[in-house]
């Protein structure tokens, strides 16, 4: 064989082992990048249900919680670390369950960790749902019913009614209960209040960043009041006749945490003894949508179907009773919605021989969708007031 056709044989030789060993490199390189895509899955994702959580988010639950000493508005403390707590690092977003000392649950972003021997301090701040939230629909639908709450409080001269086939919300009866008093003089209110709600809330997070907040809310409420008082008065009362506690609602480790106010009270002035009763079935609907920035409305709707007592009241009388739920949706603690819906009824009779009374109905609120865990620069308030209109005269009835 001549030198050239050497040459060229060995030229051969080497090129098919620079193709061999290229592809092996390559598919070395495909695994490699496998592998990495394999991890950062991983590490940045974490699948709970219809959400994906951000992959620094430690989730602590009964065995944890079981453990935790102290929490304070920027510190947990832990007897010692285990489980789920040894992942917890300075940059961690830590969703926390339901427990004696974490009622609401807990949504935290880590700060900082000291260790002092077994004891373990965890120092925080409030997080943003979307630091948590990397992607997904988190979606509300509740039915407020009776049987799901607990009471918390209530005051003298209120009792607590049960649900009944008719009404499955929560119900309470005034039985003499003073919203005014001074010496000799008092104003009690007798009769019942009662609240239906419904709540839908659908938030969608794309990256991390808040996509989409549609939001609905229907409130049915029963009114009954009547006003009495046998001496003059006149300022201002309110009282929290009732308070309710919701249980946890659980979706995909978020927790909804409902709570209710039963509110009455009067504004005004009475120159005499009153006796002044109305009852009021009202519905309130109220929608609202946020995306791009911005939030648009729909109007907010009233109906109402009412009957009143006639009235007993002296001259020179301007006399304002409201009644009504303040209703608050918490997420982790946080106040997400609020709302506050008042019927109200006035009731005015001039001074003179040809003064005559007049009465009036009416709805007072607001719904607000709280700024706080989204980060957003302002609370979004919807107004829910209906005008006051005339449903009585002295000639009426």
């Amino acid at each position: 064989m001549s030198s050239f056709s050497t040459g060229i044989h060995r030229y051969r030789f080497r090129i098919r082992n620079l193709a061999g060993y290229a592809v092996k490199v390559l598919m070395a390189v495909l695994i490699v990048v496998q592998s990495s895509c394999k991890k950062e899955e991983f590490i940045w994702g974490q699948n709970v249900g219809a959400i994906t959580y951000s992959g620094n988010v430690v989730f602590l639950g009964a065995s944890e919680l079981a453990i935790l000493e102290q929490v304070t508005d920027n510190r947990l403390v832990f007897s010692r670390t285990t489980g789920e707590i040894d992942k917890i690092t300075g940059t961690s977003i830590l969703v926390i369950g339901i427990s004696e000392k974490t009622p609401y649950g807990l949504l935290r972003k880590v700060t900082s960790l000291q260790k002092s021997g077994e004891v373990l301090t965890v120092n925080t701040e409030d997080a943003l749902l979307q630091d948590a939230v990397k992607d997904g629909t988190i979606t509300l639908n509740e039915t407020l019913l009776e049987k799901n709450f607990v009471l918390r409080s209530k005051t003298p001269g209120v009792l607590i009614n049960e649900s009944s086939k008719f009404f499955e919300g929560l119900a309470i009866t005034l039985d003499k209960l003073e919203v005014s008093s001074g010496g000799s003089a008092a104003a009690e209110l007798n009769g019942s209040m009662g609240l239906g709600a419904e709540v839908e809330i659908s938030i969608i997070i794309r990256s991390n960043r808040i996509e989409r907040i549609n939001l609905a809310a229907t409130l049915n409420r029963i009114d009954e009041l009547t006003i009495i008082s046998g001496n003059s008065f006149s300022g201002s009362g309110e009282v929290t006749a009732a308070e309710f506690l919701h249980r946890p609602v659980i979706i995909d480790s978020l927790v909804f945490v409902p709570e209710v106010s039963m509110i009455a009270g009067f504004e005004g002035l009475v120159s005499g003894s009153v006796n002044s009763g109305v009852r009021q079935d009202r519905v309130s609907s109220l929608s609202t949508r946020y995306e791009a920035g911005f939030w648009s409305d729909q109007p907010v709707t009233n109906t109402v179907l009412y009957d009143y007592l006639r009235p007993s009241v002296p001259d020179n009388s301007d006399l304002m009773v409201f009644s009504g739920p303040r209703v608050t949706i918490r997420l982790f603690g946080i106040p997400l919605l609020e709302t506050e819906a008042s019927s109200v009824f006035s009731l005015e009779k001039d001074q003179g021989s040809s003064a005559i009374w007049r009465l009036y109905i009416g709805n007072n609120g607001e719904a607000k969708i709280r700024s706080e865990i989204f980060g957003f620069a302002g609370d979004h308030t919807l107004n829910m007031a209906a005008q006051l209109s005339e449903i009585g005269t002295e000639d009426s009835k």
